[in-house]
């Protein structure tokens, strides 16, 4: 049975039913022992007190002596038996002792002899009967020449002892019989509220809160069923109260004017609002269908496949001549995905003009700071000295307005939506030695000690050879034109899944506020400092988002008088191409 009435009712029947049986059991076990105690207890007594009665009379007529025995054993109600020492029986109460063996092998006798009392139980030899003996010496003189032997039927213990396990069998079985009906109503009274409690929260699982459980006699039970009543009313009112906020949310996101989409682990839509069901061309409620049956746009469930498949977290989408920047979470409690869509066309356009401008732009002022340069150049070997530090501040200026185009170039190219990354199996050592190797004259020229540190077996990573370049070019190129004494150390090495370049010097440090937005274009710690050094305020945005383009991070600790410290982490085995395009 696996009710809580059949296990407990059987689970009291069982306890009751071992007791009924173990109970007898030990009783009589107790009984008998006690029994075959108090009957050895009997014998030894009265075979201590024959000893004093008989030792005087040893010596005198042997049918005397016997008839004083028999007598003896008739009134005391044991069977008593005289023993010589070579075996002889010299007087029995019972038999006659002519016509019995000798005892002188008899246990107890043996050890009545010795000088101990002796007890043993067998099958007597003369009477053909189970009997218990108890044998003493009779001492005289200082010796042992006899010993007297009482004795007793077991069937007399058997009489008693039946009678005994009778009663006890009445008594058990009432017991059991009372036992019955009291784990019967015991079981009930615990079953009874408790199927009152399981009917009442499957009506509460069916939407009936009005229901409630009634109340018993047990203590606990009413503790129980109170406690159930209690969170039957919490979960009526917190039922009335999550309906009202599901209602709220559905009217937010259906209002919303982006898109969202919730699909579960499986490709099934849990919930769409009306500017999902727009942007994909969807007429009706989708809610149940597979994505792939109702988005009619196939780069819109490309998409939305490669983000239930390959974890895509990000992206930009095209749909009905529209762009829309996509993001989608998460939900692990549920294994769902949260997928917003959200209109960016004008954005967009807007940064594509912006680059398109920027690009013309660089290539519309190279070409005349080119030439300014060349004039100045052409110009410095036909002027005075003085004339000269004119022309060399126009060089200086001209090669870092170049550098800025250049830059900006470069950042223009990195931040194209559709920028991808010319990957390869990259020896990070061999491009860091061969980068570092160009900056060794400068750093000479400085006083500085350029070191190049490499970890063995470090694996190839998978990177673009060019942009991993321009990454170290930036970074040493910053280290070396702000140290002004001490070193610069370009270490590589490799933790966790990524690749590492670490570009340190000695050099003036960085004062914490300017550490959060030092990767921002054109943002220099110093400005008078950056122009008189020809810095242009791009380098570590360029390098940020090389790193960004890899799946990477870049990473700086600096403190002023402590030098700086910048960390460049690559994957070395990317997810998969698509996390290398710029989002």
């Amino acid at each position: 049975m696996r009710t809580i009435f059949g296990r407990s009712f059987i689970g009291f029947l069982a306890v009751i039913a071992i007791m009924a049986m173990i109970a007898p059991i030990l009783i009589y076990g107790t009984m008998r022992s006690r029994l075959n105690g108090m009957a050895v207890s009997n014998l030894t007594r009265t075979a201590e007190s024959l000893e004093y009665l008989l030792a005087p009379r040893l010596n005198d007529d042997p049918a005397l002596l016997d008839s004083l025995v028999g007598c003896m054993g008739e009134r005391l109600g044991f069977r008593i038996t005289v023993i010589t020492r070579d075996g002889t029986v010299l007087a029995d109460s019972d038999e006659d002792p002519d016509s019995m063996e000798n005892h002188r092998t008899r246990p107890e006798v043996i050890v009545a002899f010795n000088g101990r009392t002796g007890t043993s139980s067998r099958e007597s030899a003369t009477l053909g009967q189970e009997m218990l003996y108890v044998a003493v010496p009779v001492r005289q003189d200082g010796g042992i020449p006899a010993v007297v032997r009482t004795s007793l039927y077991f069937s007399e213990h058997r009489t008693i002892l039946r009678d005994v396990a009778e009663d006890i069998s009445i008594v058990a079985g009432a017991v059991l019989i009372s036992g019955l009906i009291v784990a019967l109503l015991i079981s009930r009274g615990i079953s009874r509220p408790i199927r009152r409690m399981a009917e009442a929260t499957r009506k509460v699982e069916g939407g009936d809160y009005s229901i409630r459980v009634p109340y018993g006699s047990l203590d606990e039970v009413n503790m129980l069923a109170a406690d159930i009543n209690g969170m039957i009313s919490s979960t009526e009112g917190l039922i009335g109260e999550l309906s009202g906020k599901n209602a709220s949310l559905d009217a937010i996101i259906r209002s919303m004017a982006g898109g969202l989409v919730v699909v579960d682990a499986d490709g099934g839509v849990v919930t769409a609002n009306r500017s999902f069901m727009k942007a994909c061309g969807a007429g009706g409620e989708p809610r149940g269908e597979n994505y792939i049956d109702f988005v009619r746009d196939p780069d819109l469930a490309d998409f939305i496949g490669r983000v239930l498949h390959d974890g895509i977290e990000s992206g930009q989408v095209s749909s009905a001549g529209r762009i829309y920047s996509v993001r989608a979470s998460s939900i692990p409690e549920t294994g769902q995905m949260v997928i917003t869509f959200r209109d960016v066309t004008e954005i967009a356009e807007t940064a594509r003009m912006k680059r398109e401008f920027a690009a013309n732009a660089s290539h519309e002022l190279r070409t005349p700071l080119t030439s300014i340069k060349g004039y100045a150049e052409t110009l410095m070997e036909s002027v005075d000295e003085d004339e000269r530090k004119y022309m060399r501040t126009i060089l200086r200026n001209a090669d870092r307005l170049i550098r800025i185009v250049d830059d900006m170039r470069i950042l223009t190219e990195l931040e194209h939506p559709m920028t991808t990354l010319d990957l390869s199996k990259v020896d990070l050592a061999e491009v860091v030695e061969e980068t570092a190797e160009l900056f060794r004259g400068r750093a000479s020229e400085k006083g500085l000690e350029l070191v190049v540190r490499s970890e063995e077996d470090l694996p190839p990573v998978t990177a673009d050879r060019f942009r991993l370049e321009q990454v170290l070019i930036n970074l040493i190129e910053n280290a070396v034109r702000y140290t002004a004494e001490g070193s610069v150390t370009v270490m590589t090495g490799a933790r966790g899944g990524y690749a590492t370049i670490v570009v340190s010097d000695t050099g003036p440090g960085i004062e914490g506020k300017h550490l959060s937005r030092i990767f921002e274009r054109f943002y220099v710690v110093d400005k008078a400092r950056s122009r008189s050094r020809g810095g242009t305020g791009l380098g570590l945005a360029i390098v940020k988002h090389i790193a960004a383009l890899h799946g990477g991070w870049v990473r700086v600790t600096s403190s002023p008088g402590s030098g700086s410290m910048f960390t460049v982490g690559l994957p070395v085995n990317p997810r998969s191409p698509s996390s290398l395009t710029q989002d």
